[in-house]
């Protein structure tokens, strides 16, 4: 508890006990005028009550009107302003809060923060990683791209829209996996013969670096009403070979 409640404390208790003094006194004043108890009662509670409330408007009107104009008056004079300004200088310190001296102490650089920094910055590992990678990602998106092109370009005339959009989605998910999950069968042309899907998926088989038995599995569940005399084994043998009066032919620069 600092000085200043313990003055605060001390005055209201004087208020206080004189206040209640004064109250007694009038109380035993209406005893001596042949009033009742509980009218005497009365008379120390209002007398109480009036004088607490004289005593909060004075000091109202004390803080607020006159000792503003006390202390200015009083500022005139050298010795009291001298007086103030030592009695703020030696207040300054209590206000001081931690965000101050925090500010008070600039340019500190904290050695784990700095730690942290040096630790964060990637390894020349890393970097070289971090390159290689993404380098064989564009290489894996320009590949599927270029199969893409050649999926749409080769099949478009003998495809409705729908189909084809279907297969260039079956095309992509083969350039990641080996297997489909789901596949729904698409129809072309008659003009396209067995021997031509064949070409088509030894073609995009051979881009994507697939064995032979999956882009058989591929095709024939893929064209599966075009292959539907073909089992899988025979179209994995027959595929790369080379028959006259094709449409589409077995194509090694598709990348």
């Amino acid at each position: 508890m600092n000085q200043k409640s313990i003055e605060h404390i001390a005055l209201y208790s004087l208020v206080l006990v004189g206040t209640l003094v004064v109250g007694v006194l009038a109380r035993q004043f209406v005893l001596s005028k042949g009033v009742d108890d509980f009218s005497s009662s009365v008379a120390f509670f209002a007398t109480v009550i009036v004088l607490m409330a004289i005593y909060a408007s004075l000091q109202t009107t004390f803080n607020q009107f006159l000792l503003p104009r006390i202390e200015a008056f009083l500022l005139r004079f050298s010795a009291f302003q001298t007086m103030k300004n030592y009695n703020d200088t030696v207040s300054e310190p209590e206000a001081l809060t931690i965000e101050d001296s925090n500010q008070a102490i600039p340019n500190i650089i904290d050695p784990a923060s700095a730690a942290e920094e040096t630790i964060s910055e990637p390894s020349e590992y890393e970097v070289m990683r971090t390159n290689s990678i993404a380098k064989m990602n564009r290489a894996i998106q320009s590949k599927l791209e270029k199969v893409i092109s050649y999926t749409k370009q080769t099949m478009v005339a003998y495809m409705s829209e729908e189909d084809l959009n279907r297969l260039c989605t079956y095309v992509t998910e083969y350039s990641t996996s080996d297997t489909l999950q789901k596949v729904s069968p698409v129809k072309v042309d008659s003009q396209l013969k067995s021997i031509d899907i064949m070409h088509f998926g030894w073609n995009i088989g051979k881009a994507f670096g697939r064995k032979r038995i999956h882009t058989a599995t591929l095709i024939k569940n893929v064209f599966a009403h075009t292959l539907r005399d073909l089992e899988i084994s025979t179209i994995e043998r027959k595929m790369s070979h080379t028959e006259s009066g094709c449409k589409i032919r077995l194509n090694l620069n598709i990348t």
